[in-house]
Order: structure tokens, then sequence, then C-alpha cells
């Protein structure tokens, strides 16, 4: 407002009702201001400045690995989160910016294992590194960088931002919210620059589209993966963002419609009055639209199937999210009868995405290896609270072959480490009470006389009788592993007990059984303090 009556050559006009900032004319000289960021302290900037440029700015793959790196991200994640413009990829090497969105470009390929002999960077040498070691040195850099005035741009502040939240990884669990506190920050710079109320005229206004859809449907994810509020609400959208929706390119815009529902799911998460204080009856599941009518209403039936299968493995994740079960054991899940098909839908879901995973060829994003997360605490439920032991025995079978998916995701995700660790120490837990219950119940053999040594011409000759039978528990051991997978109807026959209850109390099967049931309910920030060890 000052600024706009201390220059008078701003018109009146150029300021439409409800914008946020004031928007300067083409002609103006020099920048609008709600473009540039806010500056850091001086002190600070100057110590900073000398090592962004001296560590942080050569911080970038050699050209050949770059022009592999880039390749990959146009083709196969650029398509689905167009937060960097194609051009801006080619833009000169001696300046930041475009320095900031190549190492952008690079962090988001590097996640893709594809890529894993070509992770070099200039100044760490030419053998290439670890994928969790390019991906911390990449992100550390960005992070850097942006924390100096050497890019004033506040669009390039968001595109980083946005693509930080999406694949920055943290080092440990006091660092697990970072993601999502990466996000918040593009999300301040959006409102700051007046794009959620989607009125601005340029020549890159489609570009500006793009990024605030793409942080709007950030803010999505965030709230799933993180447990958090949404931050964008669409009472605060100055235009009509279905509108806008539909002018994006089809990938992006069955993303788009995804993250739509996506919204309409985490209503159930919201707190809010119970039935008995408001009137009206809480909803306890969401029915989404058949993803092939999505395709057909985004117009994208000529996306490539690997891009089509990215997306409908996050459909699936939303699907699993759209049926708010209370946890079994509960005296909610006691007194509530859930819906009919609401068992049979996150059945399906969660194996539609064990399916997709090794099979399909999905993009590195950030929400594959949450819904690989989601189908193993789907597939956890069945095994714990399933009374039937052919039910228990293929859960088992989903949920240790979910354990090995996020455990190739590892190495990319501190999250599929994290969940992967935690099912692994679970499936070993039960291997050593099953052996032990197996040994318990195993008869001991009566003392038999010793008999004179006979030379082996003398020996009998033994007939093979083919293997014993599985209900033999002295067969059992042999047969448990962690490789195998424990058969609950074999145990539970012959003991009528549960494994469960012979898990050893140290373990603390409890916490454990906190975090994974915590993925199915996206109304609490997990509580990653707790889970921290099993990212060993």
């Amino acid at each position: 407002m000052f600024m706009e009556a201390a220059v008078p050559s701003v018109t009146r006009a150029s300021s439409q009702k409800g914008d946020v900032g004031i928007w300067f004319p083409a002609a103006t000289t020099g920048q609008p201001s709600q473009f540039i960021t806010s500056r850091p302290p001086p002190v600070m900037d100057s110590f900073m400045l000398p090592f962004v440029r001296e560590h942080c700015l050569s911080c970038l793959p050699p050209e050949e690995d770059y022009l592999r790196l880039k390749a990959l991200f146009l083709q196969r994640v650029h398509p689905i989160f167009p937060v960097i413009p194609e051009a801006a990829l080619n833009g000169p090497t001696d300046n930041p910016s475009s320095i900031v969105l190549r190492q952008l470009a690079c962090l988001a390929a590097g996640s893709d294992p594809q890529m894993t002999p070509y992770l070099r960077l200039k100044n760490k040498g030419p053998s290439p590194l670890r994928p969790s070691e390019f991906s911390s040195a990449l992100s550390s850099s960005v992070r850097a960088i942006l924390e100096t005035s050497i890019i004033p741009d506040r669009v390039v502040h968001i595109q980083a931002l946005t693509m930080l939240s999406l694949y920055t990884q943290p080092t440990c669990a006091e660092e697990s919210d970072l993601p999502a506190q990466l996000g918040g920050r593009a999300i301040h710079h959006i409102q700051t620059l007046g794009l959620h109320l989607l009125r601005y005229d340029g020549p890159n206004f489609g570009d500006l589209e793009n990024l605030f859809c793409a942080v709007w449907a950030l803010d999505r994810i965030n709230a799933a993966m993180y447990g958090r509020p949404c931050l964008i609400h669409e009472r605060d959208i100055g235009a009509d963002l279905d509108a806008c929706i539909k002018k994006r390119q089809p990938a992006f815009r069955l993303l788009l419609s995804v993250a739509q529902w996506l919204d309409k799911v985490v209503e159930l998460y919201r707190p809010g009055p119970s039935a008995q204080v408001s009137g009206f009856d809480k909803v306890a599941y969401i029915d989404l639209p058949v993803l092939e009518a999505m395709i057909v209403d985004a117009d994208a039936l000529k996306v490539p199937t690997s891009l089509i299968a990215t997306i409908e493995t996050f459909y699936h994740a939303v699907i699993i999210l759209s049926c708010r079960l209370p946890r079994p054991g509960t005296i909610i899940a006691a007194s509530t009868l859930p819906p009919p098909s609401a068992n049979a839908r996150r059945s399906l879901a969660a194996e539609r995405i064990a399916c997709a995973v090794p099979r399909d060829c999905l993009s590195s994003l950030p929400f594959i290896p949450y819904a690989v997360s989601l189908a193993l605490s789907v597939e956890y439920r069945k095994m714990r609270h399933s009374r039937l032991p052919m039910f228990r025995t293929r859960a088992m079978n989903a949920f240790k072959r979910n354990c090995d998916l996020l455990r190739s995701y590892s190495e990319h995700y501190w999250s599929a480490r994290v969940v992967a660790g935690l099912g692994e120490g679970v499936l070993r837990e039960m291997e050593r009470a099953a052996n032990t219950l197996a040994k318990e119940l195993s008869p001991q053999p009566a003392e038999v006389p010793s008999k004179p040594v006979m030379d082996d011409q003398d020996a009998p000759v033994t007939q093979d009788l083919g293997p014993t039978p599985s209900g033999d528990p002295s067969n059992m051991n042999s047969n448990l592993g962690f490789e195998n997978v424990i058969d609950f109807s074999v145990i539970d026959a012959i003991s009528g007990q549960d494994v469960f209850g012979h898990i050893d109390p140290n373990f603390n099967l409890d916490a454990v059984e906190d975090a994974l049931e915590a993925n199915l309910d996206i109304g609490l920030p997990p509580n990653w303090g707790d889970w921290g060890q099993f990212a060993a």
C-alpha cells in the first residue's frame, strides 16, 4: 500500500479487488517487490556467501551424467509434477538460479534406482555416490543457497522449496518433519505472491498456474503423509480451481484429480464435534470414482503407461485412506459397525499397490513408498487381528512382500527404511515366537536301547516315505525362517494359541503396532522419534 502511494506511475487499474500485494505493470522498471524474498541478516549473509559460492554452487553432476538425469526427469517426473519449466533446465551454468534448478532436477531423478550408476558430483570426486549421499549433498546445497541473498527471485524459491519438500530426506528422527516444513515455506511464498488468487497475466502465467497447482497438490499429499492440517483452503482461492485444473496437461491433470479426492478424504480425519454434539452423523468413508473414468475425464488416454501406473498407485493409496476404520481391539471398534465394503476396498487397493510397484516401472515420487507403507499397515492389521488362520497366513505373505518392496526404496527414502525396519522386526519376532512354540509342542523322543554298530553293508536300506505331514510340529523348525512364511493354520491347529502372544515382551510390540497403525490414521502426526532406531 505504501509503495503504491509512493510511486505515482502505478495506476489503480493495475490492482484488482482481492489481490494480495500490488502488481506493477510490465513497463515498470525493476522487479516487483512481491517477487523478491526478504534478505537474510547482513552478518549471516557475509559469512555464508563465500561458503555457498565455493561449495554449494559447484555441487553439480558432470555434464554427461547431468544429461542422463535431466532426460529421466523430463520423461518420468516433470509430466506428473511440472514444478520446473523445461526451458529453465537449459539455462547458463554461471547463473545461481539456473544452477539451483539443475540441482533440483538431479535430486528428483537421482531417487530413481535406474540412475544409481550416474550419481556423481563434481565436488565429490569421480566415483558414483550412494543414493543417500547424492541426495543429501544436493538438498543441503540448495537449502544453504536459499538461506543467502544470492537468489532473490521468490518464484525460484517456491520451485526449490516444493522440490525439496518432495525429495529431501531426513537424516534422523528429529528431522522427520523437515519435508513438511519446507512445503509450508513454499505455501508462504505462494500466498505472499498472491498466486492463490489466480489473477495474473503475463508471458509465463501458464508456468505460474502449474506451480500453484503443484503446491496445492503437495499441500494435500503432505497433509496425508505427515498428519498435519492443509494450509491452502478452497475458500481462500480466488478463482475456480476446477477450471484451472482443466487447463493443465493430461498427466498433471489426472494427478490433480486424484489430489482433489484426497482433499475430500482428509476431511474424514479432521477433528470436530462428535455426532452427539453436532447432531450430524460423521461420515466413515468416501466413495471415489472409477480410475478409468478419471483418466478419460483428464484426457489422459495417451499418457505413457508408466505414468498412468504411477498415478494409479497414488489413487489406490487414497482408496486405503478413504475408509476410516477404528483400530481393532478398541472400545470404538467394538461399538462400530464398519461399512460392508470397506475391508474389501482396502484389501484390493493394498494388493494393487503391491503388484504395481515391481511390475509397472513407476516414477520415483514420494507417494509411491508411502502407498507401499499403507499397504503394509493394511496387511499387518489383517495378520494381527483376523481370526481365520488361512487369512493370517495370506496376510503375512503380503506383509513380507511389502517389507521387501520398502527395503528396495530404503536407500532413497528415509521413511521407507524406517517402516521396512519395523516390519522386518515384527517378522523376526514372529519367527522366534513360532520356533519357540513349535519346540514346546514337539514330543520329546523316547530313549531307545543302544544297539550294536553295524557295518555299512549290513545296514538296512530305509525307504523314503516322503515329507513329514505338515501337521507334525516337529517338522516346523526346518520350515520356519525369515525367508519362509509361518503357516498359522499349522500352529493354531496344534496349539490353539496366538503367535503374537508369545513375542518377547522386550520387543515392545505395542510401540511397533502403534507405529504401523498410525499409518492408517492421518489425523495425527507420526511419532517418528519412537521409530528412529529402525532406520539403521
